[in-house]
């Protein structure tokens, strides 16, 4: 992967201190000026326009303004980075700047609200996730030092190159811990158990796909450069996976890519939303592979709209 833009997108500081930090090593590592971007939600009411430019404008050199004082608080050199104050939608925005501007990676933070207007709306870096429109960086840590050692979580064999090699080309050096939890499906578990099956046979299945996990997982880490280690964890992969971060030894956890449904990208898989909310280090959540949700969006209501057309035309 060749890396040609850094994002970091800030909302408010000291908060996002740690984003600028983070961003800016990444950047540094990669010999690009790391791009700042603030989005502005204005409140939307009836106002003159001439009104509203006055506030925006004010807006933007107070944000900016806010940018640049930071900069200089973290010792950040202007020369090494871009600014960009927009104004909108934060998490719209965000996705329209990253359709025009590409980046490799995007730095944020969690963005933690109230649970009542984070259950309705969700938050703008869960939205950024779910839109898949670039690999997503949260940072939930204080920044004390590079990434050295990063847990890599695989959901299956057909992943493991790919989301291997975008981590290793975004952070070169680090060293990276595959890990895959294994479990019994609840449905599973419950229909041995209601036909009388006894625990031990319970064990004896999860005996075995914790087996053939590992011998996956061997064989996928003997395929790649640079080497990785490898671990099978065996329990609910959300509990589990959030455990492992919490090892003094893990500075990252890199989830995906993956070939997610419409309706677990849409509202986040259980682990992505488990570790967002309790990991004991920073997440990096790859592109999900094939359509973004904006795609699959479009072309349902393209469908939708050409079924009610042909419905119209037959009834005439």
């Amino acid at each position: 992967m060749q890396t040609t833009r850094i994002l970091a997108a800030v909302d408010r500081f000291p908060e996002d201190e740690a984003v600028l930090l983070r961003g800016m090593e990444i950047a540094a590592r990669h010999g690009v000026p790391l791009t700042i971007v603030h989005v502005i939600d204005l409140p939307d009411h009836a106002a003159p326009p001439m009104l509203i430019d006055t506030v925006r404008g004010r807006a933007e050199l107070a944000a900016r303004d806010r940018i640049e004082t930071a900069l200089r608080r973290l010792e950040i050199h202007p020369a090494d980075t871009v600014i960009h104050v927009e104004a909108g939608a934060p998490a719209l925005r965000l996705v329209e700047i990253c359709d025009d501007l590409k980046p490799a990676l995007v730095v944020m933070r969690p963005h933690h609200k109230p649970w009542i207007v984070k259950k309705l709306l969700g938050s703008t870096t869960e939205k950024m996730i779910a839109e898949g429109t670039a690999p997503v960086l949260v940072v939930r840590q204080a920044v004390g030092k590079p990434y050295g050692r990063v847990l890599l979580a695989i959901d299956g064999p057909e992943n493991a190159p790919v989301a291997q090699s975008f981590v290793a080309s975004l952070l070169p050096g680090a060293a990276m811990h595959m890990v895959q939890a294994v479990e019994v499906a609840r449905q599973l578990e419950e229909a041995m158990l209601r036909v009388g099956l006894p625990r031990s046979d319970l064990t004896a299945h999860h005996d075995v796909l914790a087996k053939d996990a590992e011998d996956r997982l061997r064989s996928i880490a003997d395929g790649l450069v640079p080497r990785v280690t490898w671990q099978v964890l065996r329990g609910e992969p959300e509990a589990e996976l959030v455990r492992a971060t919490h090892s003094a030894d893990v500075d990252l956890i890199a989830l995906g890519p993956n070939r997610s449904s419409f309706i677990r990208r849409a509202f986040l898989g259980s682990v992505t939303r488990r570790l967002l909310r309790d990991a004991g280090c920073d997440v990096l959540i790859g592109r999900p592979l094939g359509a973004r949700i904006s795609d699959v969006v479009a072309e349902r209501e393209r469908a939708l709209n050409y079924s009610a057309h042909d419905v119209q035309e037959r009834s005439l």
